[in-house]
């Protein structure tokens, strides 16, 4: 829309230069001109750039007008579907944590392996749903420009916090966990939860590290799994919609990652690595 904007500013602009550049060159010829047939002839030629003229302004701007129009509809179309997301995501998380609350009770009561072999599928399926829910609510806040809720905590907060949500991440802290970093806890949160979740599915992963170092003024979050790793080009890997292979997934999950680390003032890399894959997210450090 801003792109529209400014080139029908820039047409209107030089076509206003043209028809006054024009006008003016006859009006000059004219008033030096003393042959009565010459000055007749001059007259009808700056007439005829004055018509020329005001038709091209004419059309400009009748075309300019309609490109605003557009602009504005499809600005407000994705608007609506940006809220239509939003709203959707979050009124799906309360029935999908009902439901993942009661699954969960009866994975506890049951004895039976093969009802409990399939509560498990059907609590593995509901937090794919709940992770895709995530996705779509912080990508709708991303088209939305909406800001981040930014705060300050230690790195003994994050872990203690994080753990109870990944119990199987094995976490490798080698600075003192007093250090701070400022960050949006929940949007940090579902990136990691982001990360573990490609690495597992994709990557077939069953053993996710994340090492906590720091690198000058930056604390870095570097996740490693022993997974199948990546064979394509790493700079597409954060693209949204753009997949990879087969068994790639859209890219939407780090296209967020990759969105929220920058809001926070941060940046994502993708270290090479003999084997699995890695991640690595850097926060500055709060002194």
């Amino acid at each position: 829309m801003f792109f529209s904007l400014a080139w029908l500013s820039l047409t209107l602009s030089l076509g206003v230069w043209w028809w006054i550049l024009g006008f003016r060159q006859a009006k000059t010829i004219s008033e030096i001109s003393v042959s009565t047939e010459r000055q007749f002839e001059l007259n009808r030629v700056n007439r005829m750039l004055q018509l020329e003229g005001s038709f091209f302004l004419s059309m400009l701007t009748l075309g300019g007008v309609t490109l605003a129009v557009l602009s504005y509809r499809d600005h407000k179309r994705s608007k609506l579907i940006a809220d239509f997301f939003s709203t959707v995501t979050h009124e799906m998380k309360t029935p999908i944590a009902s439901l993942q609350l009661q699954v969960e009770v009866l994975l506890e009561d049951t004895k039976d392996l093969e009802l409990k072999r399939k509560l498990e599928k059907i609590w593995k399926e509901n937090l794919r749903i709940e992770s895709q829910m995530g996705n779509a609510f912080y990508l709708a806040s991303l088209m939305q420009g909406e800001a981040l809720y930014l705060e300050t905590l230690t790195l003994q907060e994050i872990k203690d916090s994080y753990s109870h949500h990944e119990p199987d991440l094995l976490w490798e802290v080698s600075i003192p966990l007093s250090k701070k970093v400022h960050l949006d806890k929940k949007a940090f949160f579902a990136m990691l939860k982001n990360l573990t979740e490609n690495a597992k599915r994709h990557g077939k992963a069953n053993q996710i590290k994340l090492h906590i170092d720091q690198e000058k003024d930056r604390i870095c979050f570097l996740l490693v799994d022993n997974g199948s790793g990546f064979m394509g080009n790493k700079k597409y890997l954060t693209q949204p919609f753009l997949r990879h292979s087969n068994t790639s997934g859209s890219g939407i999950g780090l296209y967020i990652v990759k969105k929220l680390i920058e809001k926070m003032k941060g940046k994502i890399e993708f270290p090479d690595s003999p084997y699995g894959f890695q991640v690595k997210l850097c926060v500055r450090e709060v002194i």
